[in-house]
Parts: C-alpha cells; sequence; structure tokens
C-alpha cells in the first residue's frame, strides 16, 4: 500500500510520454527509484574502527512517506556489541529539477549532514556526499545501495581519498525485511 501511494504521489508532478514499448526499455523511472526502501527493516550492521577492524552491531530501520509523498524518512536505530549505538533519520526528496535526490542524515543529538545527492546507476542508488577530511586527507564518501530484491538490500560507504586509496566498508549494513509478527512483538 505504501509504495502505490508513493508512487502516485510522486508522480503527480512527473510527466509520463513514452509509449508502453519504451516503457519496456526504459530505464527506472526518478519515482520508482528508492521505493524498495518503504517499510521496516532488520539491520545487521559493521562499522570500521581506527584500526580497520569491524564493530558490528544490529538494529532497526523504518521507511515511510512525509511531506505530502515528495520526500522519504528512514528512521535508524543500532547498537553495536561494545554497547554503543545510534539512532538517527536520513531524509530523501526527489529534485525534478537537477534529476537527482537531495539527501541528508540527521543523528540524534548531533549536527544533521546535508548536501549529499543520490542517482540511479547500473542496477544500483549511489549517494555521493560533500567531501570532508581526515588524519589520512581529504576524501569523498559514496554510499551504495546494491543487491537490491523485494525483501533485502545491501548498502556500502566508502571513502575516495583524493591523494590515496579508496576505503571500502567505512559503514556497511544489510537490510532484510521485517516480518509482520516481528513488528508486532515491538
Amino acid at each position: 500500500m505504501y509504495k502505490t501511494f508513493i508512487i502516485a504521489t510522486l508522480t503527480a508532478g512527473f510527466s509520463a510520454t513514452a509509449s508502453a514499448a519504451d516503457n519496456a526499455t526504459e530505464k527506472i523511472s526518478a519515482t520508482a527509484q528508492y521505493d524498495f526502501i518503504l517499510g521496516d527493516w532488520d539491520i545487521e550492521a559493521a562499522t570500521m574502527q581506527q584500526d580497520r577492524s569491524l564493530l558490528e552491531g544490529s538494529g532497526v530501520m523504518s521507511v515511510y512517506a512525509i511531506h505530502d509523498g515528495q520526500t522519504l524518512q528512514a528512521d535508524l536505530q543500532v547498537q553495536f556489541v561494545n554497547e554503543t549505538g545510534f539512532i538517527g533519520s536520513t531524509m530523501r526528496t526527489y529534485d525534478a529539477c537537477n534529476e537527482n535526490w537531495a539527501v541528508s542524515w540527521v543523528p540524534a543529538g548531533a549536527q544533521a549532514n546535508a548536501g549529499g545527492t543520490a542517482v540511479w546507476q547500473d542496477d544500483r542508488m549511489v549517494e555521493t556526499w560533500p567531501s570532508a577530511k581526515d588524519q589520512f586527507g581529504e576524501y569523498r564518501t559514496t554510499l551504495t545501495l546494491f543487491d537490491i530484491t523485494e525483501n533485502r538490500f545491501v548498502v556500502s560507504m566508502d571513502h575516495h581519498y583524493v591523494d590515496g586509496p579508496t576505503i571500502e566498508g567505512v559503514w556497511r549494513y544489510v537490510a532484510t525485511r521485517r516480518d509482520e509478527a516481528d513488528i508486532a512483538q515491538d
């Protein structure tokens, strides 16, 4: 029901001019690019520590439409095995003028990280974030959502250093759609 609502709401601002034959070969429409993410998810996550070892964790995520269906909000909560964790929300809004998605991350109790953009590329959604700097130098971050099916998808955050390597999997998780029974127990 949510997917139908979102698609119907988002498509109100777009015109469909392609014929039925063209639709079969047309790349995924802007309005359907993130519909796979709607719903409730179990998360198996890992974050890279300073020594490049992985700290594992688990959590839940709920993704739903807001702002009359123009924005998708993903509420995420993860707890790591060392009893640390975080709560936050990602906001994704389609920008028809630029033909991309505007993305921001709002962690609870911290400043928002805005300025990300996302585009559909090669059967995956790629979010690109503004440049940042750490002890290894300046880097650009990409967050890629891939291996997308109706009930599962994978996410990897990678740092691409300007004068150095790409470090893959700085933050990663596998999202598995939650059963109605699991949601009812919460």
